[in-house]
C-alpha cells in the first residue's frame, strides 16, 4: 500500500506538472502573437494580456478540481459538503407550473420588443404583424430560415450558407410544412426550445445546489442580457437544450442518452462537440471511484465500455455535417474555406480576439456609434465578464462544467472576426450556473439582478433598432 506521504508527494509534482506545462504553452504562444500579430493600439495589447490572465487563472484553479474529481472520494459542491441536502429530496416545482411561467416570460418579452419598436416608429399594425423585427437584414436568422425554405446549393451566393448546421433550420422546415409561415415557424421552434432548456437547466443546477440556488441560476439564464436572441429564428436555444440535456444524461448515468443528444448538439453547432469534454470527465471520475469495490465485476466492466463507447456518437454529428458538406459542394471541408474567404473566420487565440474588439471599439469610438454600442462594447462586456464570473464562482462549480467553459471560451472566443460573442456565451450553460452560485446573498443577488436588467433592456433597445447586435 502506498505511503500517504509518498502519495500527497506524487499529487503535488501531478499539480506542478499539470499547471506548468500548460501555462508555458499559454504564455509562448501569446508572446509570438504580440511579437508577430498584435496591433499597435496599447490599449489593446493590455486587453489581450488581462483576458489571458484571467483565462491563465481559470486554468490554475482547475487543476486541484480536475485532481479532486478524479479521486476515489466523490465530489461534492460546496452545499453537499456542508451537510444541507440536495434539492431533489424536498418539494420541488410542479413541471407544468414551472414551464407555465418560462412561456409566459417569453411571451411577454415578445409584447416588450413590440413596445419597444413602437418608440422611434409610427404605428404599423399589431404585434403579430412585426414580427420581422426578429428576423433582421444581415443577420442569422435569415440565413437559417433561407436554408429552411430552399435547403444548400452549390451555387450563387446562397453557396456560402453551407456554413451553417442543419438540425435547427431541417426542424424549422418541419414546422413549416404545418403552418406554411417560416418566420413563424422559426420562432415557435426557438421558443420551445428555450423553455424546455431553461427547465432542464433548472434541474441540472438542483443536482449540486438548493431550490433557491437552482432558481437563482434559472433568473439568470432568463436575464442575462443577449438572452432575448434565444427567441430569434436562431440555433442558439436547440443548441443550449441539446447542451443542458446531454450534460443532464451524463448527470443521470443515461450514457445512451448522452451520446445521442450529444450528437444532435454537434449537428446543430460545431461546439457540440465539445460535449465530449464534460461527459468523459464525469465517465473517467465514475470509474476511478467505483472500481475498486467492481475490479472482478465483468458486467460493471461491460457496462462501462458500452458508456464510453456511447460517448463517441457526440462527436459523429460533426461527421455527419461534414458528410452534409461533400454531398452539396464536393469537399467535406469547404464550409472552412467560406467562413476563412467570406466571413474572415479561423480558429486564432481568444486573447487575439480581444485585442481585435479593443481595436475596432478604438475606431468606432468617434464614427459609428450604433456599431460601437450595439457590437464592439458588448462583445468586449461578455468577453470580460464571462470569464472573471465563472472564475468568481469556479469553487462552487463541478468541475465538468468548468471544463467545458475552458473549452468552450477558447473554441467560440477565439474566432478571428467576432461578431456574436454575447450570443455565444449565453449559450454556455455554466454562466447561469455560475451567477446562481455567486449570489446565495440577497444584496449580491439583487445588484446583479438589477445590473442583468439594466443591460439586458439597452441591449433590447439596440437590437430593435438594428444597432448591429448579432
Amino acid at each position: 500500500m502506498q505511503n500517504p506521504t509518498n502519495k500527497q508527494t506524487t499529487w503535488f509534482w501531478k499539480r506542478v506538472l499539470f499547471t506548468s506545462v500548460p501555462l508555458i504553452l499559454l504564455f509562448a504562444a501569446f508572446a509570438e502573437w504580440a511579437l508577430t500579430e498584435a496591433p499597435r493600439n496599447p490599449i489593446a495589447v493590455l486587453a489581450a494580456a488581462a483576458s489571458a490572465f484571467l483565462f491563465a487563472l481559470l486554468g490554475i484553479r482547475f487543476i486541484p478540481q480536475w485532481q479532486a474529481a478524479w479521486s476515489r472520494k466523490p465530489w461534492l459542491p460546496v452545499r453537499a459538503a456542508e451537510g444541507k441536502r440536495s434539492a431533489r429530496k424536498q418539494n420541488m416545482h410542479p413541471i407544468l407550473q414551472l414551464l407555465f411561467y418560462l412561456a409566459l416570460f417569453r411571451l411577454l418579452l415578445f409584447v416588450l420588443t413590440y413596445a419597444l419598436s413602437l418608440l422611434h416608429q409610427t404605428y404599423a399594425g399589431g404585434l403579430l404583424d412585426r414580427l420581422g423585427i426578429w428576423n433582421q437584414l444581415g443577420t442569422d436568422s435569415q440565413h437559417y430560415l433561407n436554408i429552411a425554405q430552399n435547403g444548400y446549393v452549390s451555387a450563387g451566393d446562397d453557396r456560402l450558407l453551407i456554413v451553417f448546421f442543419p438540425l435547427y433550420p431541417y426542424l424549422v422546415r418541419g414546422v413549416a410544412f404545418i403552418i406554411d409561415n417560416y418566420l413563424v415557424s422559426g420562432l415557435i421552434v426557438s421558443n420551445l426550445c428555450w423553455v424546455f432548456a431553461a427547465y432542464l437547466l433548472y434541474e441540472l443546477a438542483l443536482l449540486d445546489t438548493d431550490k433557491k440556488g437552482a432558481l437563482r441560476a434559472l433568473k439568470y439564464l432568463c436575464i442575462l442580457p443577449a438572452s432575448f436572441l434565444f427567441s430569434a429564428p436562431l440555433s442558439d436555444s436547440l443548441f443550449l437544450l441539446l447542451s443542458v440535456a446531454s450534460v443532464y444524461a451524463v448527470r443521470k448515468n443515461l450514457y445512451p442518452v448522452a451520446g445521442i443528444v450529444g450528437f444532435l448538439a454537434a449537428f446543430t453547432r460545431m461546439p457540440g462537440v465539445l460535449l465530449f469534454a464534460p461527459a468523459c470527465f464525469e465517465l473517467v471520475g465514475t470509474i476511478i471511484r467505483e472500481r475498486p469495490s467492481h475490479s472482478k465485476d465483468s458486467s460493471w466492466r461491460l457496462r462501462m465500455t458500452g458508456n464510453a463507447l456511447s460517448l463517441l456518437f457526440i462527436p459523429a454529428g460533426l461527421l455527419l455535417y461534414l458528410y452534409v458538406n461533400y454531398r452539396v459542394t464536393g469537399s467535406a471541408t469547404m464550409f472552412l474555406t467560406y467562413q476563412s474567404e467570406h466571413w474572415h473566420q479561423q480558429l486564432g487565440w481568444f486573447f487575439s480576439t480581444t485585442a481585435t474588439l479593443v481595436s475596432n471599439a478604438s475606431g468606432a469610438f468617434a464614427e459609428n456609434t450604433r456599431m460601437l454600442w450595439g457590437l464592439w462594447i458588448p462583445n468586449l462586456v461578455y468577453v470580460f465578464a464571462a470569464l472573471g464570473i465563472v472564475v468568481a464562482a469556479q469553487n462552487k462549480l463541478r468541475a465538468s462544467n468548468v471544463a467545458y467553459f475552458i473549452a468552450y471560451y477558447a473554441f467560440c472566443i477565439g474566432a478571428t472576426w467576432l461578431l456574436s460573442g454575447p450570443r455565444y456565451l449565453t449559450a454556455a450553460y455554466p454562466l447561469a450556473l455560475a451567477l446562481g452560485a455567486l449570489t446565495e446573498k440577497k444584496s449580491v443577488d439583487r445588484v446583479a439582478t438589477a445590473v442583468c436588467i439594466a443591460l439586458f433592456a439597452l441591449y433590447l433597445l439596440a437590437y430593435v433598432n438594428q444597432w448591429y447586435v448579432y
